[in-house]
């Protein structure tokens, strides 16, 4: 049986540099047929002469140049409407990928026709290629959708990553990107909905490298992402119960983790900001976040609005006590239990019912 056709869909904008290096892994797969689909988002770099250049080399890309800025997620929703491939991807332009990356994404779908999306585990890498983090998830294979939408919300993190993701086009059918929504969690909606009717897969393999960039939209602290995945997430969950009415005690249970998740990652961060000016030296008990790795430190109006957060978003006697408690500490200048906290986060985690 002949291979399926696979796009490779770039959304890139003013990366010209980095577009050159990611292009040559995407264009080095050991897949075919494979479409590249190039969409510069009206870029003001070289991006255009990088494109065209290459496109020269390889008859499999197509370079489209929007006339203006249609916005990032407008930009990724023209590549899913111009892709032609049974199976496609979403690629950054910054990243890194294993050459088998695509021929074991398709191998994998193939095997699981239930799969709508799938991922392996990923590695973060800094501006020079440095490895700074890993990701491997402890996931199942093959996970049926309402129970991924389950884990998700409650733990607030997904093993589905765009960049390393390859999605079955019948799966995802008319779903899109919201262009009109906040841009933090903004994927977390569109898997979602579509595993309300397929299963989401993973590879346990690092096949992809995650670039990790200072200025990039996930390197934003903590209170700034809170508003993006409230409104995210509670927009899906109104959305779901007015396609799923019979749900609607999930609904009920699904909006109260979400209050929940962010109540606690408001207090990891409080932590944080305390741990990079303390003497804790108890060793960590799990692999960095993001946010650790990122090492910032919040400015006085951040500091200000996390604490304004926290207590919006408690529920219950337990985050009320928890908040009382952190006041209390803060107040008294007695800040390094909240540094500790930080160390044993994942254990915490696990206490917490978040995995």
């Amino acid at each position: 049986m002949a291979n399926p056709l696979v796009s490779i869909c770039i959304p890139t904008y003013n990366r010209a540099a980095a577009l050159r290096e990611s292009l040559k892994s995407i264009c080095g797969q050991d897949y075919a047929p494979l479409e590249i689909l190039v969409s510069d988002n009206c870029s003001e770099d070289e991006t255009e002469q990088v494109c065209r250049e290459i496109a020269r080399e390889d008859p499999r890309i197509r370079y489209v140049r929007q006339p203006r800025n249609i916005g990032l997620y407008g930009n990724h929703n023209f590549c899913i409407e111009e892709s032609r491939g049974e199976f496609l991807g979403l690629f950054h332009d910054h990243d890194e990928r294993s050459t088998q990356i695509v021929n074991e994404h398709v191998a994998f779908l193939r095997r699981h026709p239930d799969v709508g999306v799938v991922c392996s585990d990923w590695e973060l890498i800094d501006e020079a290629g440095r490895v700074i983090g890993v990701r491997d998830w402890q996931v199942k294979p093959v996970t049926p959708g309402l129970e991924y939408i389950n884990q998700t919300i409650r733990s607030g993190r997904s093993p589905i990553g765009i960049p390393g993701a390859l999605i079955r086009r019948s799966a995802l059918g008319a779903i899109r990107f919201d262009e009109k929504g906040p841009i933090g969690f903004g994927d977390f909606v569109m898997w979602f909905q579509l595993a309300e009717h397929a299963s989401v897969g993973h590879i346990p393999k690092r096949l992809w490298r995650w670039r990790q960039q200072r200025h990039s939209q996930s390197a934003r602290t903590i209170e700034s992402l809170t508003h993006d995945y409230f409104l995210n997430l509670s927009g899906y969950c109104d959305a779901h119960l007015a396609r799923w009415p019979e749900h609607a005690d999930l609904v009920a249970r699904w909006k109260a983790d979400i209050r929940r998740y962010l109540f606690w990652a408001l207090a990891f961060e409080i932590g944080l900001h305390f741990r990079n000016a303390s003497v804790v030296t108890s060793r960590r008990s799990h692999p960095l976040t993001l946010f650790e790795i990122l090492d910032y430190r919040l400015s006085p109006e951040e500091f200000q609005h996390a604490r304004q957060q926290l207590r919006v978003y408690r529920t219950g006697p337990v985050q009320s006590a928890v908040y009382l408690v952190i006041s209390l500490l803060m107040r008294l200048k007695l800040t390094w239990p909240l540094a500790w906290a930080t160390y044993h986060y994942s254990s915490l985690r696990g206490l917490l019912g978040l995995r």
